[in-house]
């Protein structure tokens, strides 16, 4: 289900949709959670998550030469989630190290920086300039 009048999707529809994901009733969701640090959607979770979005409300978010990149302005060594590899002697970390690979960062992506980056994609589809808030 779309707004009607922007053919986007509403902040309280993207929060809707959270919800059904994370399968959390009790948790406050709000434009301000974090994905991984407030609902622990993290590695493949998080890529489900993006790609069924996307899906839901059909809007394109990643694309194959910069994956989602350009839709977050993710730098280089930038990432949305953390992996959820299990690294207990940190040998990954020692041969990144070694090779002089700097650590991933994380942006750890809120609700409303996703609904943000709905509308934007949809805008940039569709050539629409309608102000996006719906708080």
């Amino acid at each position: 289900m779309k707004n009607a009048e922007n053919c986007y999707p509403s902040l309280s529809q993207l929060i809707e949709f959270v919800r059904d994901f994370t399968g959390s009733r009790r948790a406050s969701i709000t434009a301000q959670t974090y994905l991984e640090e407030d609902l622990g959607i993290t590695g493949d979770d998080g890529a489900e998550l993006l790609e069924e979005v996307a899906q839901r409300f059909g809007i394109v978010l990643h694309t194959d030469e910069d994956g989602y990149r350009t839709t977050f302005s993710l730098g280089e060594n930038e990432y949305l989630f953390h992996s959820e590899g299990f690294d207990p002697l940190f040998i990954g970390r020692l041969i990144g190290w070694l090779r002089n690979k700097p650590r991933p960062i994380i942006r750890d992506l809120t609700v409303g920086a996703l609904h943000d980056a709905l509308v934007a994609a949809h805008r940039k589809n569709s050539g629409s300039t309608t102000s996006s808030t719906e708080y």
